[in-house]
């Protein structure tokens, strides 16, 4: 990606770090801006983000807060000796040590950080995210004009009509701010949070809703995903919150989500098992086949297959593909019934691996 190799060298050099993005941003700009927080945070950066507050109609999937509440600690008219502290469980001990005299209560002073025009300690690199003119930050870029001219920018947008402010622009029209923030994550080396994960993923989510992904983003979503992210978050946020076997069976479908085979089709294998811890059936399958090709993620092709719980206990399987050759390959290799863009069919096959060598050369 053009452009990457800067902008990690201007991270590298900052130790203070100002993340900004639009109170207009979707998810994809706050999901991406507080993903680079934390990141920067857990390198060990000094983080101030902007805005302070996080929309309430994010709640249930991004924090209210962008980064904790601080506060400073002061201890007046006393020379500490020494200093430390210890945790224990969910308890900070702080010791101090008085060179003559007691500490009292009187003495020790709770306070927040001191904050100029909204900013809490000046940063030596500011980074946009979404923003396709610095004027859209309204009050904040008057009031902290000088700010802006004196300080390194590095922009991170996906909109045509930006106006390139920044020393580096990571401007790329076809991709979400998600996938970019992601890519430049991933130039230092370091594996994301879950919650980082999770916010990302749902960015290209809301972008895909809205404009088919390229295999940029494609390829993204599949270093991205993990068994062990909260998927139900995700499903609450984009869905009604359902409490229902069909709602539960998705959230299983997303933590399978794999690639199959070398020519990289998405693709998810359900178990009986599955159907039983999620409450669900074979039929609400065809709910969990519109969300993830409708609603989330529009992939050009899929495969599903899941068990049966019938007297011969085959396998069976749903290819959907926008390619009509691909399907027409399944339907002369296997018995099915064409459905749309899809072909429901039955592989003969008991045994996973068996049936997936079969399908493997039938498509390949």
């Amino acid at each position: 990606m053009e452009g990457l190799f800067q902008a990690k060298k201007l991270i590298d050099d900052a130790q203070s770090v100002f993340v900004l993005t639009s109170k207009n941003s979707g998810v994809d700009g706050f999901g991406s801006a507080l993903s680079l927080s934390y990141t920067l945070n857990d390198m060990g950066k000094i983080v101030n983000f902007f805005p302070e507050q996080i929309p309430k109609k994010y709640s249930s999937l991004l924090p209210s807060k962008a980064i904790p509440e601080e506060f400073i600690i002061s201890i007046k008219g006393k020379e500490i000796s020494e200093l430390y502290y210890e945790k224990e469980n969910q308890i900070l001990n702080i010791f101090l040590c008085s060179k003559n005299n007691k500490i009292e209560k009187q003495d020790i002073k709770f306070s927040a950080p001191q904050k100029q025009n909204g900013i809490r300690q000046e940063s030596d690199l500011l980074i946009t995210v979404g923003i396709e003119r610095l004027e859209d930050l309204d009050d904040f870029y008057e009031k902290n004009f000088k700010f802006f001219y004196q300080t390194p920018i590095l922009n991170l947008d996906n909109k045509s009509l930006n106006n390139k402010f920044g020393n580096i622009n990571l401007i790329f029209n076809d991709l979400p701010i998600a996938v970019i923030s992601a890519k430049l994550i991933n130039a230092f080396n370091k594996k994301p949070r879950g919650s980082v994960r999770t916010w990302l993923l749902s960015g290209i989510i809301e972008f895909s809703q809205k404009k088919e992904i390229n295999q940029e983003a494609f390829e993204s979503i599949f270093n991205l995903a993990d068994p062990n992210l909260n998927y139900q978050k995700i499903i609450n946020f984009f869905n009604t919150k359902e409490n229902s076997g069909r709602m539960r069976l998705l959230e299983i479908a997303l933590k399978k989500l794999e690639l199959f085979n070398t020519q990289q089709i998405p693709f998810i294998y359900i178990t009986k098992k599955d159907f039983e811890n999620s409450g669900s059936l074979p039929k609400d399958l065809r709910f969990v086949l519109e969300q993830l090709i409708n609603k989330f993620f529009r992939f050009s092709s899929f495969l599903l297959l899941w068990e049966t719980d019938t007297p011969d206990n085959i396998i069976k399987g749903v290819f959907y593909s926008l390619n009509n050759n691909t399907i027409k390959k399944i339907s002369n290799h296997f018995d099915g019934e064409r459905k749309g863009k899809g072909i429901i069919f039955n592989t003969k096959e008991k045994n996973i691996n068996e049936a997936k060598t079969k399908l493997i050369n039938a498509l390949f």
